[in-house]
């Protein structure tokens, strides 16, 4: 970790030109304490890899091939029990992005947009960009290039020409697969002999390094944010990546059915069914043993194209003043009950990595505080120094994680939120507990004792031992959804 500490701007003219809060200054003189502030701030590389369950060596997983992600891990803090608050890309961004709740009526569903849903809130970009810092997008930051765009950039939001489902591979031809509302989609998975750089992530790879060398040069600090699509299906990357795994014995889960006393409600996502599964039969061990390959080899091809952004932080010199934070939307399922997917409320759907390696943090810490990704935002503020007015604390809904980053075991928060669809869930502890209100207007419930049951084989919601700690967590749940109401009102 470096000893390098960046100061935090004390003096209040400098704070109300930096905020624009009125004072009594000249233009040029607000200008001119601006520049002075924002010379002395952080930079921020926001890192979001879409559909990345803790498949990673530092955080215990075996199999996965993941150097340059685990070198990272060594440099800063990684959390061990980092959540997100809706298990669907759209919908996570768009929380992520604001530090605002889901809600039975907001952030939805995939095609979630901050802008229309929560057109006052102030985003992650827009609060820098506010700030003086030059802000930039690269690749899938937003679900939708366009949500945010004007308010949040200084560049417009950038996706690469080349689409995410994108094949290469003369195979991949013989499989099409028409479906009602995705149009023609080809295989779940494909190796092709192909460089990193044909495929949307190697893409979005070369334009941030290419923005990194731009914005060493300039005399304001940048918050530049890069979003990878891959291991999201499907599961597309060059061959090489899939080499790494040619002596893995990847094990088709043995968790074939669903929990025991699970609710109706528990449903599994049929987003994979949108792709041709080749020859092989689906949920066989053949078809779980070419899902594993193909999601891990796309995680260790975004291994490698953060690996290369890295590296040229470093050979920049920018790395001592640049905040470095890297996580996912949420978490997926990879044939656990027959789940291929996220979109439901277990904890492998909604168990996701971050990493924060901060000029202020401690190398090497692990924390196995309860946080979320709407803990995100004001971590990001606190670290830099930039006071949030009164507006901005009231809608972030998250706790800065500043004091974890020099003290793993410091008190965070007791709970954390989730919510998709009819199912609303807190984790507590090892505890996870969801509630479902169905169309008929019935509850139904669940709860998962993590530290005896990892796996969640069985529901036991019901058992008299379990009791009190469901009525407790039943009244934060109440507590926690009427806060997420009373921001309609804001």
């Amino acid at each position: 970790m470096k000893n390098y500490f960046f100061t935090k701007p004390i003096l209040p003219a400098i704070t109300c030109a930096l905020l624009a809060l009125g004072c009594q200054q000249t233009s040029s003189e607000q200008k001119s304490e601006v520049s002075s502030v924002v010379e002395k701030q952080p930079n921020v590389l926001l890192i979001m890899i879409d559909d990345y369950r803790v498949a990673m060596g530092a955080m215990g997983d075996k199999r996965a091939v993941t150097p340059n992600l685990d070198k990272l891990a060594s440099e800063g803090v990684l959390f061990n029990r980092a959540y997100a608050n809706v298990p669907v890309c759209g919908a996570s961004r768009a929380s992520m992005m604001t530090s605002v709740y889901p809600h039975k009526t907001r952030f939805v569903n995939y095609l979630a947009n901050a802008e229309r849903e929560v057109p006052e809130a102030t985003t992650m970009g827009e609060f820098f960009k506010n700030a003086g810092y030059h802000t930039i997008s690269n690749g899938k930051v937003f679900h939708s290039r366009k949500d945010s765009n004007q308010k949040s950039w200084t560049e417009l939001a950038w996706e690469p020409k080349v689409e995410g489902l994108a094949y290469y591979s003369e195979d991949s031809k013989k499989y099409v697969k028409s479906t009602q509302n995705m149009g023609n989609r080809g295989p779940w998975y494909e190796s092709a002999s192909e460089p990193d750089e044909a495929y949307y992530d190697g893409q979005v790879k070369e334009k941030t390094i290419s923005d990194l060398k731009r914005l060493a040069k300039l005399d304001k600090p940048f918050f530049l944010a890069t979003g990878f699509r891959r291991p999201h299906l499907p599961f597309n990357a060059p061959q090489k990546y899939f080499d790494l795994y040619k002596n893995t014995n990847f094990q088709p889960s043995a968790l074939r059915d669903k929990p025991i006393n699970a609710p109706a409600s528990l449903k599994g996502s049929g987003e994979i069914h949108t792709y041709h599964f080749k020859n092989h039969e689906y949920n066989s061990d053949e078809f779980h043993r070419f899902s594993l390959l193909g999601y891990y080899a796309a995680v260790s091809f975004i291994d490698q194209q953060v690996g290369d952004i890295l590296a040229e932080l470093d050979e920049l010199g920018l790395r001592d003043n640049t905040i470095v934070v890297l996580t996912s939307d949420h978490g997926f399922n990879l044939g656990e009950h027959n789940f291929w997917g996220k979109h439901n409320m277990l904890n492998k759907a909604l168990h996701v990595p971050l990493i924060i390696d901060s000029p202020k943090a401690q190398a090497a810490l692990k924390s196995d505080a309860l946080v979320s990704l709407v803990d995100i935002f004001p971590t990001l503020v606190d670290l830099s120094g930039i006071p949030a007015d009164e507006k901005l604390k009231q809608q972030m809904v998250g706790r800065s994680m500043a004091s974890l980053l020099t003290n793993p075991e410091a008190s965070h928060k007791p709970f954390i939120y989730s919510r998709f669809k009819e199912g609303d869930t807190v984790v507590s502890g090892q505890l996870i507990y969801t509630e479902y209100l169905t169309a008929e207007g019935k509850k139904e419930y669940m709860l998962f004792d993590l530290a005896a049951d990892p796996e969640e084989t069985t529901n036991v919601v019901s058992e008299p031992k379990y009791q009190k700690e469901v009525k407790r967590l039943s009244a934060y749940l109440g507590q926690v959804i009427k806060q997420s109401e009373s921001y309609l009102a804001k």
